[in-house]
């Protein structure tokens, strides 16, 4: 059956260069290939190519423009939300010409079912009776409480924590309201249902494209570590910082060559914050392959946050050496010292790398079990077929 789709996001998807991008634009081209796909996102004056290129591989795209806020705008916006039941960054993604836009579509078109991805999208209204698919990328408020428990600053500490109560009482509303919920792991499934066990529910993990992200034979840099993440996005900076500040001058006791690349997208004041004499960092990058190739170890040192993350599946995929902190690989399914080494604390994590520097072996075994372990269970048409599986109970409900 041809199905009439919608997709509402808050970011323009494409080139996939970060998470979110990835797992938005590779379930667009999965349901593509089934259904009649329209999305609707905000786009800057840059996406114009883009579009293009989505329109090519047949997805029909419909934009609302929307420029960066400023760091000032933020601030107000922040403080604006605090005032409505709304947390801050779903009241950011608002506005009234997204809103008008969606109403247009409709008045032009009926679509058979909404798949909003992720609360940012939540506020906005569609017609009585549509069903709606949420695609929750994570569970936001595990994410604020996470942040809370490292926050140094007693205001930032306070902030996390308002808004951790917010985004829980909203995110769980949500569940409770759509017409189907898809989550990134079992772990989080399992959260969600039971708080809307009448909601419809389907793990689609975030996944790799194995053809893409394959092993490469070129030539190692040593006692190089790279940590690839975004750098606007709060947990992969301090993931960055608690690598660069705790981790790294433990590893320099041993191997005193020893440094990290951090390969990501940030603002200036992001990217300054990490760079330090042995630390680099990259900015955005058109591929971030080559990195990953010349890297000795692939560090995933997050230590807030939720979902599973794609940091981890395409450094498998490419059967590199890593090591992860439990939060960092938590949701994929990986075994220590079979996929990979995890660690915790700041002492533990500099101890795996140093094994991995010291273990070529090792590194060899685990990167490729972990390649093996992505072909078989991260692969995008495994991910396609588990939420058509969703869309056909959810329809069949209508």
């Amino acid at each position: 059956m041809n199905v009439r789709v919608l997709i509402v996001g808050a970011w323009f998807p494409y080139p996939p260069r970060w998470g979110w991008a990835t797992r938005v634009y590779q379930l667009a081209r999965q349901l593509a290939v089934r259904h009649d796909v329209t999305l609707l996102t905000y786009a800057t004056s840059a996406d114009e190519e883009n579009v293009a290129e989505l329109e090519r591989q047949g997805i029909h795209v419909e934009t609302v423009p929307h420029e960066a806020p400023s760091t000032a705008q933020r601030r107000t916006t922040q403080l604006r939300s605090l005032l409505g039941r709304t947390p801050y960054e779903p009241h950011r993604t608002y506005s009234r010409e997204m809103q008008e836009r969606i109403d247009r579509l409709f008045a032009r078109k009926a679509f058979d079912v909404v798949q909003l991805e992720s609360t940012l999208v939540w506020p906005f209204r569609f017609p009585a009776g549509t069903p709606l698919v949420l695609d929750e990328h994570n569970v936001d408020y595990e994410t604020y409480a996470r942040m809370r428990e490292g926050a140094r600053s007693p205001i930032r500490k306070a902030f996390y924590l308002v808004e951790e109560g917010r985004v829980r009482r909203y995110e769980q509303d949500a569940w409770r309201r759509s017409s189907g919920l898809v989550l990134t792991s079992a772990r989080e499934e399992k959260i969600a249902r039971e708080v809307a066990p009448d909601t419809a529910t389907a793990v689609v993990p975030n996944g790799v494209d194995t053809e893409y992200f394959t092993p490469d034979s070129g030539e190692i840099e040593p006692q190089t570590i790279i940590f690839n993440g975004v750098l606007d996005y709060r947990p992969n900076l301090d993931a960055a910082l608690f690598l660069a500040d705790e981790v790294l001058p433990r590893v320099r006791e041993t191997h005193p060559d020893a440094r990290v690349v951090v390969v990501g997208r940030g603002g200036p004041d992001e990217v300054n914050q990490v760079r330090r004499p042995s630390v680099e960092a990259t900015g955005e990058v058109p591929d971030v392959r080559p990195y990953l190739a010349r890297a000795e170890v692939v560090a995933v040192p997050i230590l807030a946050g939720s979902g599973t993350r794609f940091k981890v599946v395409e450094g498998l995929a490419m059967a590199k050496p890593m090591v992860s902190t439990t939060v960092g690989c938590e949701g994929i399914g990986v075994e220590h010292r079979k996929h990979l080494l995890i660690a915790d604390s700041a002492e533990d994590f500099a101890s795996a790398i140093v094994q991995l520097f010291d273990d070529a072996a090792v590194g060899a075994s685990l990167g490729q079990a972990g390649r093996e372990f992505v072909e078989r269970e991260y692969s995008w048409g495994r991910a396609g077929e588990r939420l058509q599986a969703l869309y056909d109970v959810v329809l069949e409900a209508r």
